[in-house]
């Protein structure tokens, strides 16, 4: 079976578009005067070309700080370990916040598995 090939920045640009969707304060002043982007720059972000790995890091921390949304890649790289040291299966799910609390997530999507291996 063939791998589809993917751009080199393709996942984190994909990212930064995907927060750039959630609210209207990331607008083109928003980023150029929080972090001095240029407007040629932000373009190329927004037409998801290929950029230097430090833009879109910068971008993606400023607005997961807006949003007050946290990556925890600690945990994500523990876990990576896990799944490499045991041939298990990486399974991330979404699960939605409630006034009680959290609940189940009712369906489980595999981000990354061993190839071959039946789910």
């Amino acid at each position: 079976m063939a791998k589809e090939k993917q751009e080199p920045y393709e996942f984190l640009s994909n990212l930064v578009l995907a927060l750039m969707d959630t609210d209207r304060i990331f607008s083109n002043n928003f980023f150029i005067s929080e972090l001095a982007i240029s407007p040629k720059t932000l373009g190329e972000i927004r037409r998801g070309e290929d950029m230097c790995i430090y833009q879109y890091v910068r971008v993606i921390r400023c607005m997961t700080k807006y949003l007050h949304l946290i990556i925890q890649m600690d945990m994500l790289l523990k876990e990576l370990r896990i799944v490499l040291s045991s041939h298990c299966d990486l399974v991330v799910a979404t699960v939605p916040h409630r006034s009680c609390g959290t609940c189940q997530p009712t369906e489980w999507v595999a981000v990354m598995h061993w190839d071959g291996v039946k789910l």
